[in-house]
This record gives C-alpha cells, structure tokens and sequence, in this order.
C-alpha cells in the first residue's frame, strides 16, 4: 500500500513538471513571438524611413528641377515678350515698307509706262528723217558724176541709215514683247529656198571682211510652217553677230538639221568665245558683252534679247556653247509646225 502512494506521488510529481515545462515552452514561445514582432516592428520601422528619406529626396530633387524649369520658363517667357515686341515693332517697319514700296511700284508703274509710250513715240518719229535721209541717198546714187570718195561717203550714210533702222525695229520690238503678243504670219516655207535667197543678202558684208560661210545639214527638201519674217530676222541677227565680232579671214559653220519634229541650226564663228559670266547676261536687253566687234561695227546690246524674244514667239527656245579662245555656237531650235504649239 504504501508503494501505491509513492508510486501515486510520482506520478503527481510528474504531472506537476509535465505542466511546469509546458508553462515554460509557452512563456518561451510568446518570448519568441514577441521578439520576433518587434524586430519586423523595428524592420518595418527602419525600411519605412529609409523609404521616407529616398521619397524626401526624390521630392526635393523633383522640386528643385520644377523649380529650375520655372525660372526657364520666366526667362523664356520674358525672352518671348521681348521677341514679341521687337516683332511688333519690325511688322510695323514692314507694313510701311509695303507700303512705301507699293507707292513706288506704282509710280515705277507710271514711269515705264510713260517710258513705253515715249520709245514708240520717238522710234516712230526718227523713222520719218532716216527715211528722208534714204531718199535723198537714191536721189545722189542717181547722179552718174560721183566720184569714188562720195560713192564712199554715200556707202557710210546708208550703212548708218540701215543701222538707226535697225536700232530702232528692234526698240519697237522689245517695246512692243513686253506689252502684247505680236500676230504671228504663219505660211508654209520651203527652207531650201528660203536658205539660199537668204545667203546673198551677207555676200557683201563677208566679203568686206575676207570671211568664207560654209552651210551643210540635210535642209533643202525641209518644209516648215512658220513665220518666215520672224525666222529670217533670227538668222540675219545671228549671222551679223558672227560677223561684227569674227576676225578676218575666218569662217563661218551653219549646220541646218531636223531633229525631233523641230528645226535645229546651228551658226558657228571663230571669234573670241563667249565668258561664263557674259554667258549668264548675254540675253538681257541692253547688255554690253566683254567683247567687241573687230571691224568696228556698232552694237546696241539688243541683238541676243530680240533673238530670245523671236524664238519664243515661234515656239521655241535658243542655246549657246562657247570657250574663250575656241569661238561660239548658237543654237536655234524651232518646231517645224508651228500651229501645233500655238493650238
């Protein structure tokens, strides 16, 4: 009985110890939650101003860039305010700038016209004593008892009676580009026939300076429709000029061909050649090139300008290939119908 009781008492210890180390591993194990809680507590705690601090100073720095990008935008607005008043003060000089200059466009307006008016009136009335002036030639020309000085005065007379007439068609003709279309006389020309009365009119003006005219392309059975008059005045232009300004004893190339439905000549001379710059002048009115005619033959700057003038009015255009020292070509190319260009 009395080991029942100690056995009994054990096991009353026991439980007793049983319950003590269970309070124990309780207590230890809210110890441990505790602990544990407050070091995430101190983690979080930690991690959350570090979070803080980066956030304060991604602020301050967004701050400082708005802040910089502020006083841009005050200077750049106090530049645009600037700008926008010089504009103002600058659209105010345009304005009367447009204005001074529309003022004097129109007066220009009025000069040219009274300019226009004044060449057509003036080249009218010179005509009436050079004509004069020609009758009273073929008047002395009669007279079988010249002596070889006055043939030779009577000669110059005429060649400057011819040259004022000249000057003073191609005024009119610039005059008269300028300010309407000119009626074109269309008919249909046999260009064969045309080139060969057209040579001799040049026999004697080649002859007085020794020079030779070599014509060559397939043009005899050429057939054109065109203004004969206009054509004629392109070539005797382009033929004088290879003339007035080749030495003596030169020759002059004429090459007549088809090409493409259009007339295509080409007058060549072994003059001085034409510069680049004077190449980029030379069809201007009243243009004076670097050189000079040889034989001392007068030249008025208008010859090349009524050329072009002349081209264009029957539909086509004109070139020119030249080197110092290796003479000038020029070119003329035409259409062979010219209704078609003008329809």
């Amino acid at each position: 009985m009395f080991g029942k009781r100690i056995a009994a008492l054990q096991a009353t210890s026991l439980l007793s110890d049983s319950g003590s180390i269970s309070n124990w591993l309780i207590l230890l194990f809210a110890v441990v939650v505790i602990v544990g809680a407050y070091l995430l507590f101190r983690l979080y705690t930690r991690r959350t101003k570090i979070q803080r601090k980066v956030l304060q100073r991604k602020v301050e720095k967004r701050t400082s860039e708005i802040s910089k990008q502020k006083e841009e935008l005050e200077e750049q607005s106090e530049k645009l305010k600037k700008a926008y008043e010089e504009i103002k003060v600058k659209n105010i000089a345009i304005e009367e700038a447009f204005e001074h200059l529309t003022n004097s466009f129109s007066k220009l307006s009025d000069l040219n016209r009274e300019k226009d008016g004044i060449i057509s009136i003036v080249a009218h009335d010179l005509r009436t004593p050079l004509n004069n002036i020609e009758g009273l030639i073929q008047l002395v020309s009669m007279d079988g008892n010249l002596n070889d000085d006055q043939k030779d005065y009577i000669d110059k007379i005429r060649s400057v009676v011819r040259h004022g007439n000249e000057m003073i068609r191609d005024l009119l003709d610039i005059n008269q580009a300028k300010n309407q279309k000119p009626e074109l006389k269309i008919s249909t020309l046999q260009l064969g026939e045309f080139v060969n009365s057209w040579q001799a009119n040049f026999e004697k003006s080649l002859s007085s300076k020794k020079q030779k005219l070599e014509l060559a392309g397939d043009y005899q059975s050429l057939e054109l429709q065109t203004d004969q008059g206009l054509l004629s005045r392109i070539m005797d232009n382009l033929m004088s000029n290879a003339i007035k300004f080749s030495e003596k004893g030169t020759t002059i190339f004429i090459d007549i061909n088809e090409e493409d439905e259009q007339l295509v000549i080409k007058i060549t001379d072994e003059g001085p050649g034409i510069s680049e710059q004077d190449q980029q002048k030379m069809f201007k009115p009243f243009t004076r090139l670097s050189a000079t005619p040889t034989g001392g033959e007068p030249s008025n700057g208008l010859g090349l300008s009524i050329i072009k003038s002349l081209c264009q009015q029957l539909g086509g255009k004109i070139k020119v290939e030249s080197e110092i020292g290796k003479g000038t070509t020029f070119i003329v190319l035409i259409p062979k119908q010219l209704e078609a260009v003008t329809a």
